[in-house]
């Protein structure tokens, strides 16, 4: 909670920024990872799906082209795993990012997004967390309602992380495998308004 807190908080501070545009928007989004085996088990990929806020201050604006500054916020999301107990996943994220303003919008973007994974309920692999820091890539097409004022948009958004934890072997911890079974891409919805 004091997350969203401080991300709705930052998103504020950089809309109320003067002189520049900025946006707000609502992520709507399915994850994907990979299959791992941990000992002698095998677990499927976690496919948690959920929700995020986004805040994007713009840095520069050449009216076919903005250049922006974002950071989200993505709550606690669960994933079932397949031999039982949950994984779940919540992450920050700070990033930049550019669009195209075209008759659709073109998006590309990165951002350093600090994950946390924690297991939960599992006889295989204890409870705990582990935090995870790494870089995802953006790319995403959507349109944009043209208007003097407040502009709303909606966007089809693909993300996937440029790095990866490797296989697990007979010696991997717990860590581990929570990041070996953390999402390697996401495929959202992203909404809001730029103003």
């Amino acid at each position: 909670m004091r997350s969203l807190i401080r991300v709705a908080v930052v998103a504020a501070a950089l809309a109320a920024l003067p002189g520049r545009a900025s946006e707000l928007g609502l992520l709507v989004d399915k994850q994907f990872g990979g299959s791992q085996t941990f000992g002698s088990y095998h677990f499927d990929g976690s496919k948690p799906g959920g929700y995020g806020i986004r805040g994007v201050y713009t840095i520069l604006d050449l009216n076919v082209a903005e250049v922006g500054l974002s950071a989200t916020y993505h709550p606690e999301q669960e994933s079932d795993l397949s031999n039982s107990g949950t994984l779940n996943n919540q992450y920050i994220a700070i990033g930049a990012q550019v669009d195209w303003k075209f008759l659709v919008n073109l998006h590309a973007g990165i951002d350093i997004r600090r994950e946390k994974l924690t297991t939960d309920g599992n006889s295989i692999v204890p409870n705990g967390s582990t935090t995870d820091t790494r870089p995802w890539i953006k790319a995403g097409i959507g349109y944009a309602l043209p208007s003097p004022v407040v502009s709303p948009f909606v966007r089809l958004e693909v993300a996937v992380a440029a790095t990866k934890q490797g296989s697990l072997n007979s010696g991997s911890s717990a860590d581990d495998f929570r990041k070996a079974m953390a999402p390697d891409y996401q495929i959202g919805l992203y909404g809001g308004i730029r103003f």
